[in-house]
């Protein structure tokens, strides 16, 4: 499926407003080819900045005229918890997912349950605390797919073991959808409603079945490649649903940095952790970056994808989310729940839909103040030309009203802390 940039313009949801929020270049410091310019808007304004300083609209155009950017995210809002599956249908729809836009179509969705199989560490599954996409999310994401008619949804993830029982993904607190209060038991009344064998949950590691990826890593621990799982490498389309976060070795985790689920956690750790992709990566030249860190390897595989002419998107949860050192919380790592909107001037708790990961995350960082020049991936993303960073229009609300002015920021760690797991 093919979406141009002016049919995305004209699918939005009912009822948004236009709010166009459009980031400036940026210095990214990478090798030669890579442009110049000052700080995205966002990163470091004072919280009082008035919503239309970040409005890149000559004043002798009229209001009613719109404005075409190069890349668009949509974003939708919610006031409370129990609209994250109505958000996710909308957020689905506003990317143009209606109608047979999906036919025949294979659609993968990689939401973040990383905390599945932590449990022996103290930090298991648990909607609640910031460190997890919302199953309703999600679950609205898959309606929204089978409704534009695609041929089969697959809902998958690697985490950090191999394998789990999918009714303990559980929804927030107090949700439910027709009844159901897990993964599980939604999933079951998709296939009453849609028809049986159009969604599947895969865990990677159970599967077992990996397409091999090249590294730009020149270390050992990658010389045969990068394996990821093979129901997500080749799906027709991945939709990234990745919770805001900030990491400890990415500084942001969001669309791009959801891909790592996708790799093998046995051929490239320790049956936990991915340990052996931090190694790999560490003080390496990747991409225009000379120590490409984690942050590598999953770029790796967004380029795959793009390299072979797969059109991906992403939705991104904007509703608990995690702060601090993340990516976890105490007592694996020091994150802290947030809940947006208690934090953001909106007083709205969001969802982000795009087409371009890149802008996605480019969008993501200015919401939690940080420079998009300060992240590795989105350097490497320019470095290639993987997406959009520099004219992106927001629909649906705006940066400055979504921004979380004092998120508090991850103390960063050296990739040689995995040296000891593999």
């Amino acid at each position: 499926m093919s979406i141009s940039r002016r049919d995305l313009l004209k699918r939005g949801v009912a009822g948004m407003a236009a709010a166009l929020a459009t980031p400036a270049l940026l210095n990214l410091g990478c090798d030669s080819g890579v442009k110049d310019g000052g700080d995205l808007p966002g990163a470091d304004v004072p919280a009082d900045v008035p919503a239309d300083v970040l409005v890149d609209v000559p004043a002798e155009v009229p209001a009613d005229v719109p404005v075409v950017h190069a890349a668009t995210v949509f974003a939708v809002l919610g006031s409370s918890l129990t609209e994250l599956h109505g958000m996710g249908m909308q957020a689905a729809e506003a990317l143009g997912f209606t109608g047979t836009a999906l036919a025949n179509k294979t659609v993968f969705i990689k939401p973040n349950f990383v905390a599945l199989g932590m449990e022996p560490f103290g930090v298991g599954f648990n909607p609640n605390t910031g460190e997890v996409t919302k199953p309703e999310l999600v679950l609205g994401v898959a309606e929204q797919c089978l409704k534009a008619g695609a041929a089969k949804v697959i809902i998958g993830e690697g985490s950090q073991t191999e394998s789990w029982e999918w009714d303990t993904v559980t929804f927030v607190d107090g949700n439910s959808i027709e009844g159901a209060t897990n993964l599980k038991a939604d999933v079951d009344r998709l296939l009453s409603v849609y028809g049986a064998g159009r969604v599947e949950l895969i865990c990677l590691n159970a599967t077992n079945e990996w397409q091999v990826i090249p590294s730009a890593s020149t270390s050992d621990l990658v010389k045969d490649g990068i394996s990821i799982g093979k129901a997500f490498a080749l799906a027709d389309h991945i939709i990234s649903m990745p919770v805001i976060k900030t990491h400890q070795w990415a500084r942001m985790s969001a669309s791009m940095k959801n891909f790592f689920g996708a790799a093998s956690i046995n051929l490239h750790g320790n049956g936990i952790s991915r340990c052996g992709l931090h190694v790999a990566y560490d003080k390496m030249a990747c991409h225009g970056i000379d120590d490409a860190g984690v942050s590598g390897s999953f770029i790796d595989m967004v380029k795959w994808r793009k390299d072979n002419g797969y059109k991906d998107f992403a939705i991104v949860d904007g509703s608990i989310c995690l702060e601090g050192s993340g990516p976890h919380m105490a007592p694996v790592n020091d994150g802290r729940t947030i809940h947006m909107k208690n934090r953001n001037t909106a007083g709205r708790y969001f969802a982000l839909a795009g087409n371009d990961l890149v802008a996605i995350d480019t969008t993501v960082a200015a919401i939690i103040n940080i420079p998009a020049a300060d992240i590795k991936a989105l350097q490497m993303a320019r470095f290639l030309e993987l997406g959009e960073m520099d004219d992106i229009g927001m629909v649906g609300s705006t940066v400055a009203d979504l921004r979380v002015a004092d998120w508090m920021q991850p103390v960063m760690q050296n990739e040689d802390y995995f040296k000891g797991f593999c």
